[in-house]
């Protein structure tokens, strides 16, 4: 059942059953489920209502761009030690952002997670919102059948490197399809195909995007929601156990203020402006006094960190596509703790290219610059931007004017700017590109964020929390928080789904909690599990991490038997190490090796691979091969071998570390017989063995402790070994799935 408003005006103390300050990711949520379990709901936004082609397009501040100069799109905070961008207008945050539709990967959740917020509780509420939204992947172009120039460049960046894995493409809030023909969405909407022209970020003209307004706000209005847009909340009391805003009108500074009145207030403007909002109540206006102390704790921006890449030659058109079309997952060790951060490409819109250009002094020499000294053009240019887990210790509080402004201290996640840092040179390297940091981070050390998170600490004890797991106040009941202040920290990922599962969530326990135990989303019944690409890839570099510890090591040996020796063979292998650590711990110290073999009357140059156990625990080897090829016929071998050191006299060390006693087996009995012979590393094959030795780690220092580990490893097993007794020939068979084991 739906209230009638108008009825309800005339009978009631109170305007609305609820008033919903904001229209972004949480208020939208919460507007829609309260008005769909018949509740009659006012939601105040500050900005307008944007329609089909009134987003702005002029490279001049004054066509709509600014909030601060004609209540535009942007709205653009200084926040002391970082400056926050959010947007104003029905729809909030969802008509700027780049559409990404992600969930944070367990693991990467540390303590300051509650329950109610994990990805085991929230899971169903995620696939409620992907349905209300209404995501999936990028496609092709449908201007020319292609994936878009920069998904292409971007997934080939990795594809062959151990990292392939790490890069998917995300779920996008966007209508994909023919970018000509209108169609109503699951919500009676009108929503069209992607034109591809990449400006998600600078307000859809199109009418492709999905934006909260076409989504959640449409369902709102259509169960009965009333819009009030033009109004800002300045000032919020309780009144006749209920609540009170007052707003101004941005557009007329001297129209009269205005009261709104409702037994429920949900505040959904945004971490800066929730937190301004109650920082004010309590601490200028003293309408709340009660609210936590740890109010405005906890302040995130979520790893943030923008850079620009501008490629050089001449190279195809970087700005098409929906904004963000790929997300690389990196799982960095940064001293003695991994650093999880993900990075993606980010369409620059030409007309916010023109709009900066026009800003910057001597134009045309920058343009006669850039097109024949540097060879590049703007349309070459795209975003690099990386997201991870930072501190989550900032502290918002007000200034002597009652505005919002931050404590913060960058040193705190040195480590993650610093990882973030450094794949500016690396994908510049690798995409033979030119990246710039903003000004505001290599000049200021001030970093941007356009995911503002937390300040209302969400928990039981209001010593420590501000909100309970459906974001009532503590001390205040009927006053809810729900928008990116309630999340404990960053999460590591864009944080618009998250926002929206969690609001679904709240907004659920509110509705239970006001007399209707049984009540849930209209929508539910069609809802069906969306798949969530970024775990793969958080789950693949989870494992690449733990397979890589300490960093790898590389290395080159070449063996042959002794000259007129017959059969003669030549083995050239390689070995790779992925990770010291798990390599040191491992019983065995098995190194993954292949190369190629020749073999007289047998294989040419054969591709070969197999494991080598180098001074193995508890065995008497110094090493032990086992390698497995094809012959020229295509029938299977098997070479198995080993080193022994009978003596730390250097001679007879050095003799037991450079002869291989080897046999070399046909698997199946009937394609040839057995050899049993011996090789050697000669004097030159030793001196590039040695010198062959490179360890892989990201930075030159850890390279260098990679290889010294190794050094030490096997200079102390050197000297260690000692085997009992001589032996005529190899003494080791393999056992399937279990390596080389010795035969006593």
């Amino acid at each position: 059942m739906t209230h009638n408003l108008e009825k309800k005006l005339m009978t009631s103390q109170y305007d609305a059953d609820a008033i919903v300050v904001g229209s972004g990711f949480g208020g939208a949520v919460a507007a829609a489920r309260l008005a769909q379990a018949g509740f009659s709901v006012i939601v105040l936004e500050r900005g307008r209502r944007w329609g089909l082609g009134e987003f702005p397009r002029a490279s001049k501040l004054d066509d709509g761009w600014l909030w601060e100069l004609d209540r535009g799109l942007y709205d653009i905070r200084w926040l002391d030690s970082m400056a926050s961008v959010q947007a104003a207008g029905w729809g909030g945050g969802s008509l700027v952002y780049a559409n990404v539709f992600a969930r944070p990967f367990e693991e990467t959740l540390d303590h300051r997670w509650p329950d109610h917020l994990r990805r085991k509780e929230l899971d169903p509420y995620y696939d409620l919102a992907a349905h209300m939204m209404g995501v999936g992947p990028v496609g092709d172009d449908p201007r020319t059948g292609k994936t878009p120039p920069r998904t292409q460049l971007l997934e080939q960046l990795l594809a062959h490197s151990d990292k392939a894995e790490a890069t998917v493409r995300p779920n996008l809030a966007v209508t994909f399809g023919d970018p000509d023909t209108w169609r109503p969405n699951v919500h009676g909407a009108q929503r069209r195909g992607c034109a591809f022209v990449g400006e998600c970020v600078i307000g859809c003209n199109h009418g492709a995007k999905n934006t909260l307004d076409h989504t959640y706000l449409t369902a709102a209005e259509n169960a009965g929601a009333r819009a009030v847009t033009d109004a800002q909340v300045q000032r919020i009391e309780p009144r006749d156990n209920g609540y009170t805003v007052f707003t101004s009108t941005p557009s007329d500074p001297d129209a009269p203020r205005r009261e709104w009145s409702a037994p429920r207030l949900v505040l959904a403007a945004g971490a800066v402006a929730t937190n301004e909002l109650l920082l004010r109540s309590r601490d200028i206006h003293g309408t709340l006094p009660r609210l936590s102390r740890s109010l405005g704790h906890g302040f995130s921006g979520n790893g943030d960190f923008l850079t620009l890449a501008e490629l050089r030659g001449d190279r195809e058109d970087m700005t098409t596509g929906p904004t963000i079309t790929t997300n690389t997952v990196l799982d960095v060790p940064e001293g003695r703790r991994p650093v999880w951060y993900q990075v993606q490409d980010g369409a620059f819109p030409p007309p916010l290219n023109d709009l900066l250009d026009s800003l910057l002094p001597a134009r045309k020499a920058r343009d006669w610059w850039r097109r024949r000294v540097r060879g590049t053009n703007p349309r070459q240019t795209f975003a690099v931007l990386a997201m991870g887990k930072d501190s989550g210790k900032g502290r918002l509080r007000l200034d002597a004017g009652g505005d919002a402004t931050l404590a913060w201290d960058n040193r705190w996640q040195a480590a993650l700017y610093r990882s973030q840092v450094r794949v500016g040179p690396a994908v510049a390297k690798l995409l033979d590109a030119r990246l710039y940091n903003p000004f505001t981070w290599s000049v200021l050390r001030r970093t941007i964020t356009v995911h503002p998170l937390g300040g209302v600490r969400p928990g039981p004890d209001p010593a420590t929390s501000v909100a309970d797991e459906a974001g009532e106040v503590h001390g205040y009941p009927g006053l809810f928080v729900m928008d990116g202040s309630v999340l404990p920290a960053a999460t590591g990922v864009n944080p618009s789904a998250t926002i929206l599962a969690a609001s679904e969530r709240a907004i659920e326990t509110v509705i239970h909690r006001s007399g209707q135990p049984e009540w849930r989303a209209p929508e539910w019944d069609a809802v069906v599990p969306a798949p969530v690409p970024e775990d793969a890839a958080f789950t693949s570099q989870s494992k690449l991490r733990n397979a890589t510890k300490g960093d790898g090591l590389v290395f080159q040996e070449r063996m042959t038997t002794g000259r007129g020796k017959h059969p003669r063979v030549v083995l050239t292998l390689k070995a790779e190490i992925p990770g010291m650590d798990p390599f040191l711990a491992d019983q065995a110290h098995t190194v993954p090796m292949r190369g190629s073999i020749d073999v007289e009357d047998v294989a040419t140059r054969a591709p070969i691979a197999g494991t080598l156990s180098l001074f193995p625990r508890g065995r008497h080897e110094a090493m032990s091969y086992a390698l497995d090829f094809h012959d020229d016929e295509g029938n299977a071998w098997q070479l198995t071998g080993t080193k022994t050191v009978r003596s730390r006299n250097p001679v007879e060390l050095l003799t037991g570390l450079t002869h291989l006693r080897t046999e070399i087996t046909p698997l199946d009995p009937g394609t040839g017989e057995s050899r049993r012979l011996v090789l050697t590393i000669g004097a030159a094959d030793l001196v590039r063995l040695g010198t062959s030795i490179s360890g892989k780690g990201f930075t030159l220092t850890r390279r260098l402790r990679a290889s010294a580990r190794f050094a030490s490893f096997f200079a102390g097993s050197a000297l260690r070994r000692r085997s009992p007794a001589p032996t005529d020939g190899p003494r080791t068979t393999t056992s399937p799935g279990k390596g080389p084991s010795s035969r006593r």
